[in-house]
């Protein structure tokens, strides 16, 4: 048995797992560090009876905690005929210095944790490329692009797009697919009260995503800006909001009452209930419930919840 240890960047693992099958070796599974290592060797060792080169992909393997003494003399080395991949999210202390010679470790860029850094990095990868960055687009794309990896190719077509500041609306105009444009185009629009946005985006999301997911985004957006319009912003904390959502759940908090945020999220968790059992109203149902937020004088209307 041999073991590697890669970081958790996902060209990293790519790297890794491509060299594996390029020396013989096929995935048996993927797992998390949940199983456990008792689990993980009985399940490689089993499967290694029957023949053939394998490898396991553990995901989370943090959560595997120290390697167990009596696996170590499991360890084969390179030449092993199965390989298990522990993909660890930081710095790997599981196990002692005397055994780090008999596995091959994989360590990726460092990525910065805390919104703050990242949103710093992000404006630091757009100055390496020659841009200037604004704040506001620096915020929308650390909420939109979870992986760091993928930032640096969001930015990179920036740089092949001509222009030499990076705006908020250039980031809405060439990041993520147009299904997730029209998405953040819905949200956004919702909170700033412009109804046309939010036709517009609702036309597009229609044939490019399901219902419900639109439906649990909005809930989400709204319910955040409703918890705003009761306790404050401190609750954007208490709730590890991203700053670009607490900007848009302020944002909305002055367009619309306390009580029409908190009854547009009870119609929206109405709509997604019926939807689920089959008696909800559709994209027109929706459509009504964001048109009579929208337009809410006179007060919201009883009959548009489900």
């Amino acid at each position: 048995m041999a073991v590697q240890l890669a970081s958790s960047g996902r060209s990293v693992i790519a790297h890794v797992l491509d060299e594996l099958r390029s020396l013989g070796y096929e995935q048996a599974g993927r797992l998390d560090g949940s199983v456990g290592w008792e689990e993980l060797f009985a399940a490689a060792t089993t499967r290694g009876l029957f023949g053939g080169r394998l490898f396991y992909v553990v995901d989370d393997a943090d959560e595997l905690g120290p390697f167990p003494e009596k696996f170590e003399e499991w360890l084969e080395g390179k030449e092993a005929s199965n390989v298990i991949v522990l993909v660890y999210g930081g710095k790997c202390s599981a196990f002692p210095k005397k055994l780090m010679g008999k596995m091959d470790i994989v360590q990726g860029k460092d990525v910065p944790r805390g919104q703050r850094d990242r949103i710093r990095a992000i404006e630091e990868l757009a100055a390496n490329k020659g841009l200037k960055m604004t704040r506001e687009a620096a915020l929308l794309l650390e909420e939109w692009v979870g992986d760091f990896e993928e930032l640096e190719g969001e930015i990179e077509k920036f740089s092949l797009s001509g222009n030499a500041i990076v705006t908020a609306d250039l980031v809405r105009e060439l990041s993520k697919d147009e299904g997730a444009r029209a998405m953040y185009r819905l949200l956004d629009g919702v909170c700033t009260k412009d109804a046309i946005t939010v036709m517009l985006a609702l036309r597009q999301l229609e044939d490019r995503m399901e219902l419900l997911a639109v439906i649990s985004a909005l809930y989400n957006r709204l319910r955040l800006a409703a918890l705003v319009s009761s306790f404050g912003d401190q609750c954007l904390d208490a709730l590890n909001a991203k700053f670009y959502q607490g900007k848009m759940a302020r944002e909305a908090t002055k367009h619309y009452s306390k009580d029409v945020l908190w009854r547009s999220v009870a119609a929206l968790g109405l709509s997604s209930a019926a939807e689920k059992m089959g008696l909800g109203k559709g994209w027109l149902g929706l459509e009504m419930v964001l048109l009579e937020m929208i337009r809410t004088q006179p007060p919201f209307s009883d009959q548009l919840l489900p």
